[in-house]
């Protein structure tokens, strides 16, 4: 069962100390310190108060992104110059890599079926900076159903909410409405011809990418760790997740946390490969004007959803795409693209997420002239 870490958080090591694994020894580890926040004896929600809820602890996650290779001309928005230079000040956190502190909420409130066909599926509000202390809150599933779902959400310590979401388990895609589709739903028509996205809605990959995250090797690109990296500075660590004690485990083996189901379904997970779609003269367009450079990006949204899981370490899985929205807010432009991931011996569905890409308009060079030339080409095709 998960025994949590009360009051403990993870902190910087001074410059050359290495520390323990904490998989090794998390009790003990010198990267663990008694470091609440100034607020911290509350253990109800400061935003929702009057919601009967789980509450997690308060925990300092890091900023794990800061040397992402993103490409583009340009680097992430996780590293601190690049998030000062577009108005950001620090640079914000990915995330999904907040998901983990739901663990012992998940473990409490719906078991180890979590793990097999659970979802998480939340909206980004306000970002969080490396070590700030976060705390995750669940309205408290009821004890007597097997399939459902509740509210999520996660603070700060004045009560700012960081994101806010739902969470299920037993439940399948059409029979719940989960945070990314009320979202999906709401998207306003587009009045013109956005610049970043190029393909029309419900367009697939071309290919079948390969998808997979291992212990001592690095997930890729996007995450440039292993997951042995990972679990040394991860918010909530579990046994089931360690390649030495995951055979602890219901299934006999080492699982993935849940923030790894976005490491492993993002793309370049384990592989070089990256998505193909559809050549079209939108994109060709786009790819000769813009000179291969891109916009800054963040997660406006994140869901995955778990069919037949778990999601193993390990082990390889076959990936494919769609795109399922697009629109823009007067800072970004974004899409909402699904990837289905699929056990590759099998083809049976293992999981799926949809994720939201915010596109900052104002990262862009020329952004204003270019889009007015995509809105006159859109124009003239009609």
């Amino acid at each position: 069962s998960f025994q949590p870490r009360r009051q403990v958080f993870c902190v910087i090591l001074p410059q050359g100390e290495v520390p323990t694994p904490l998989a090794q020894n998390p009790q003990t580890h010198p990267a663990y310190l008694e470091m609440a926040p100034a607020k911290s004896n509350f253990d109800r929600s400061v935003s929702r108060p009057n919601v009967d809820c789980l509450s997690g602890e308060w925990r300092r996650p890091h900023n794990d992104l800061q040397e992402q290779r993103v490409g583009g001309g340009h680097k992430a928005i996780h590293d601190d110059e690049t998030a000062a230079r577009i108005g950001f000040g620090k640079a914000p956190i990915h995330g999904t890599v907040h998901w983990s502190q739901f663990t012992p909420l998940f473990l409490e409130g719906f078991g180890p079926a979590w793990f097999e066909s659970g979802s998480i599926s939340v909206h980004f509000i306000t970002p969080v900076n490396h070590l700030q202390p976060v705390k995750a809150f669940m309205e408290r599933p009821d004890p007597s159903k097997k399939a459902q779902q509740v509210s999520i959400w996660m603070e700060h310590a004045d009560g700012r909410v960081v994101l806010e979401g739902t969470a299920s388990v037993g439940l399948k895609a059409g029979e719940m409405t989960t945070m990314a589709q009320s979202k999906l739903a709401s998207i306003k028509p587009v009045k013109g011809n956005l610049l970043f996205v190029r393909h029309p809605i419900g367009t697939k990959t071309t290919n079948v990418e390969s998808a997979r995250v291992d212990f001592d090797k690095e997930v890729g690109n996007a995450f440039p760790f292993t997951l042995n990296q990972k679990l040394d500075i991860i918010t909530e660590y579990h046994p089931w997740f360690a390649q030495s004690t995951g055979q602890q485990s219901p299934w006999g083996r080492a699982v993935l946390p849940p923030e790894a189901l976005n490491q492993i379904m993002l793309g370049f997970a384990g592989t070089d490969e990256p998505p193909k779609w559809p050549s079209t003269p939108e994109a060709k367009w786009f790819q000769e004007v813009s000179g291969g450079r891109t916009p800054v990006g963040l997660f406006g949204g994140c869901e995955v959803i778990i069919h037949n899981g778990p999601v193993y370490p390990e082990e390889t899985y076959d990936v494919t795409r769609e795109l399922v929205g697009a629109g823009e807010t007067p800072r970004a432009e974004f899409n909402w693209v699904r990837t289905y991931l699929k056990d590759r011996k099998t083809g049976v569905l293992v999981a799926e997420m949809t994720l939201q890409s915010m596109m900052l308009k104002q990262s862009f060079d020329g952004y204003a002239e270019l889009r007015a030339k995509s809105d006159e080409l859109g124009r003239a095709k009609l």
